[in-house]
């Protein structure tokens, strides 16, 4: 049967931004005060603009993340390079199999770096043109919670052989980005859901929350739908 988690390939929309923002931090290109002017709501390319769903200003970097800035996040992923964010989108675990444990794990969809130009890498920097699934979008946001660790996602909890119970350990993987980055990712993440697009979606009381919000088009007869 067909296994959605493990098989479905979609584009992620703004919650890759994560991976941008963290390559962005990490490689020193950025930090979380930094000012990005984002003023004019929209950035062109040859043949196509993309625009924020809302006006601002200058934000700082953190609240591109927050309020999900499309054209911050672009011209940070400008300023990266396709060849220094493709190496974090490998780095993240997309464009590979995750664990022998799914069989029949689509490895999603990746580019070569060399082959984006300024349109394509602003696509990406943003979620699209790369296809991912659920369980590479959750493993990458988990390795930022773990402080930087990306582990071996499984869904084994413990084999019992004989009445001896062998409990599966948690493997690391690699670590993807210094524990610096990932607990200053982290504090963008918690205020998206306290003052930015998250707070009416996952906001819980007595509980400190991190997330990003997400939306992507649909492809519908070869063309992206509106709706």
């Amino acid at each position: 049967p067909f296994n959605r988690a493990t098989q479905a390939r979609r584009q992620p929309g703004s919650t890759f931004k994560l991976v941008t923002a963290s390559a962005a931090i990490e490689e020193g290109v950025i930090s979380p005060n930094d000012p990005v002017d984002v003023s004019e709501g929209l950035i062109r390319f040859k043949g196509r603009v993309v625009h924020d769903d809302h006006r601002y200003g200058v934000l700082t970097f953190g609240d591109v993340i927050v309020k999900s800035s499309n054209v911050g996040a672009i011209k940070v992923g400008l300023k990266l390079g396709p060849d220094r964010l493709g190496a974090y989108v490998s780095r993240f675990g997309f464009g590979r199999q995750l664990s022998a444990e799914f069989p029949g794990e689509s490895p999603g969809i990746v580019w070569n770096p060399s082959k984006l130009n300024d349109s394509a890498l602003a696509s990406v920097s943003m979620g699209y043109q790369v296809g991912v699934t659920p369980l590479q979008m959750v493993t990458a946001t988990a390795a930022v919670a773990n402080g930087g660790r990306l582990m071996k996602p499984h869904v084994v909890r413990a084999i019992v052989r004989d009445g001896v119970r062998t409990a599966s350990e948690p493997v690391e993987v690699r670590r993807v980005i210094s524990p610096r980055t990932a607990s200053e990712l982290t504090t963008i993440m918690e205020e998206v859901v306290t003052r930015g697009t998250g707070r009416t979606f996952v906001e819980v009381d007595g509980f400190t929350v991190a997330g990003k919000t997400g939306t992507a088009q649909k492809l519908v007869n070869g063309a992206y739908s509106h709706s």
